[in-house]
């Protein structure tokens, strides 16, 4: 029984961790689907660093996830953070 029990707590824990990733990716995606909520004033990098200029209409995003991820932080997805100017390409 105590056996059944461990494995059982076990499995909802993994279940639990695979679930809480999926919700941070989903977020992640989200948020780089909308690069406009990058100029709302928020904090980032868990509440280290201010990014943003605008401040955002209420009720809408903050430009961060639940954790704190922000696109703009350093390698937040292979690239340096963007800057406001873009180079013609």
């Amino acid at each position: 029984m105590v056996r059944w029990r461990t494995t059982t707590l076990r499995a909802w824990r993994g279940l639990r961790e695979f679930l809480a990733v999926q919700v941070e990716l989903h977020e992640r995606a989200a948020l780089l689907d909308r690069p406009w909520e990058e100029e709302f004033l928020h904090w980032a990098g868990g509440g280290r660093e201010l990014h943003g200029r605008l401040i955002p209409p209420p009720g809408r995003g903050r430009g961060t996830i639940r954790s704190g991820w922000c696109s703009g932080l350093e390698g937040a997805h292979g690239a340096p953070p963007r800057t406001g100017a873009r180079s013609p390409a």
